[in-house]
């Protein structure tokens, strides 16, 4: 009589393990797909914030070029008017803008020749 009964326990045995085994299975595939999920949210929020670090930069490069340009329009605009107001000057003090010349000249002359 202990036989069937170890043969049985036996057969139940190995069902319990293939139920087993098949729930581990189960269980790995779902963990897998848990995973895989998961790395997508991740890909997907660093994603994100490599676009919005993106278009941050890229705004940041807009307003620097922005502020650059009005510089140099700036610039320009005072040049510009630096060079009308000198060219002012110098018809109406035609002798003195030729003396600062020749004085300046001298000036450079002597700064120079020392360094021959």
């Amino acid at each position: 009589m202990a036989e069937p009964d170890a043969q049985n326990d036996f057969a139940k045995l190995s069902e319990d393990l293939a139920v087993l085994r098949a729930d581990v299975a189960k269980l790995a595939e779902t963990l897998s797909l848990m995973a895989k999920a998961e790395g997508e949210a991740v890909t997907d929020a660093v994603r994100q914030k490599v676009r919005a670090g993106a278009a941050r930069a890229e705004a940041t490069a807009s307003g620097l070029l922005e502020e650059g340009t009005a510089a140099y329009e700036e610039a320009k605009a005072r040049a510009q008017g630096l060079t009308s107001e000198l060219g002012s000057t110098i018809e109406r003090n035609p002798l003195s803008a030729v003396a600062a010349a020749l004085g300046i000249g001298f000036l450079f002359g002597l700064l120079t020749r020392g360094r021959n």
